[in-house]
Formats: structure tokens, sequence, C-alpha cells
């Protein structure tokens, strides 16, 4: 049997999972278009993700609520 986490968790893991996504994803497209070489994108992809991940967790956090509230005002 799994034990599942308790629900009011539910945004810090959402943000948690879609800000490594993201920062994946971007921080892979950006050092890969600003690296001439495969070992240098390999060299720079680690560092740039780490560097990124917490700016992009926190946007999460602190904004998200935000363009919900937003988007409630737009959306019926």
């Amino acid at each position: 049997m799994t034990t599942k986490l308790s629900s009011r968790y539910r945004s810090v893991m959402f943000a948690l999972l879609m800000s490594l996504n993201t920062a994946l994803i971007v921080s892979g497209v950006i050092t890969f278009i600003n690296t001439p070489s495969t070992r240098i994108f390999l060299d720079k992809w680690p560092s740039n993700f780490l560097l990124g991940w917490p700016l992009v967790f926190l946007s999460i956090i602190f904004i998200s609520p935000l363009i919900n509230r937003f988007v409630n005002l737009i959306v019926d």
C-alpha cells in the first residue's frame, strides 16, 4: 500500500514538479542555443538548471495565486 501526502501539500508539490520540468526545458533550450558544442552544453546545462530552478519555483509559489485570481475574473 502506498502512502500519499496530505492534500495541504498539493500546491507546494505542484510548484515543485512544475518548476522542475519548466526549468529543465527552458535551461536546456537556452543553453543549447548559446553553446557551440555538445561538450560545453553538457558542462553548462546542470549549473544553469540549478540556478533557474529555485527562481521558477518561487515564481510559481508567489505568482500563481495572482494569476489564478486574474483568470477567475476573465473566465466564466
